[in-house]
């Protein structure tokens, strides 16, 4: 049910992934065609493996886990607000947050076209710093909202964030999504390389495996 709930809006691509999976006999085909992979119990030490062979590290302040109670969170929202859960329930994500916190600009995966790789910089939109946003920025999820929602990827509980930066870029990936994960690593890398060298910006991993297996996926 929860997984329905938050996959409701899903474009025919990645609806044409996750209905493959659900296929009895079709989902190590539908898993080869999106590059996805499978996925053990996720533990801490698991997520920091996934974390150095996807090159986003284990530096404080960089990489983190997402806990699975984003899930109720996002669950808790009202029907006039579940289109932006929707959204915030992405397998994978690209946000893009102001100096005040605000979300600015906005990636998510049911918005990416292709096949079969999801193409994040349709129409160019990531050869400008900050991108013109793929999706509609909301107010669901502003910078300090996020952090009661993030580990430290040794298990630490993250209670408060701050950033000095022009602009925070935060990336939700997994080694569930595979090849698309470091796809998305890769174009969030090419648009921070367009910023100009007056604006400081800063960029953060969230790794979301445990999540994802939580709501099914």
């Amino acid at each position: 049910m929860a997984a329905n709930y938050l996959l409701e809006y899903m474009r025919p691509t990645f609806l044409l992934l996750l209905s493959s999976l659900s296929m009895v006999g079709c989902a190590t085909v539908g898993e080869g065609l999106y590059g996805m992979r499978q996925t053990q119990t996720i533990d801490f030490p698991q997520v920091r493996q996934y974390a150095q062979a996807y090159g986003v590290g284990t530096a404080p302040g960089k990489s983190f886990a997402l806990d699975t109670s984003y899930l109720t969170f996002l669950k808790k929202q009202p029907p006039a607000r579940q289109r932006e859960a929707t959204h915030h329930g992405q397998p994978l994500q690209l946000l893009y947050y102001n100096r005040a916190g605000q979300l600015v600009s906005y990636y998510v995966s049911c918005n990416a076209n292709g096949f079969p790789n999801l193409e994040w910089n349709h129409r160019k939109s990531l050869d400008v710093f900050p991108p013109v946003s793929q999706t509609l920025p909301d107010s669901l999820l502003s910078f300090a909202q996020l952090a009661p929602f993030l580990r430290t990827v040794g298990g630490s509980r993250v209670s408060a964030m701050e950033s000095s930066a022009d602009y925070t870029v935060v990336v939700f990936w997994s080694h569930r999504m595979g090849r698309q994960s470091q796809r998305l690593l890769a174009a969030a890398h090419y648009n921070l390389q367009r910023a100009a060298g007056t604006q400081k910006t800063y960029i953060m991993y969230v790794n979301n495996d445990a999540y994802l297996k939580r709501i099914g996926l």
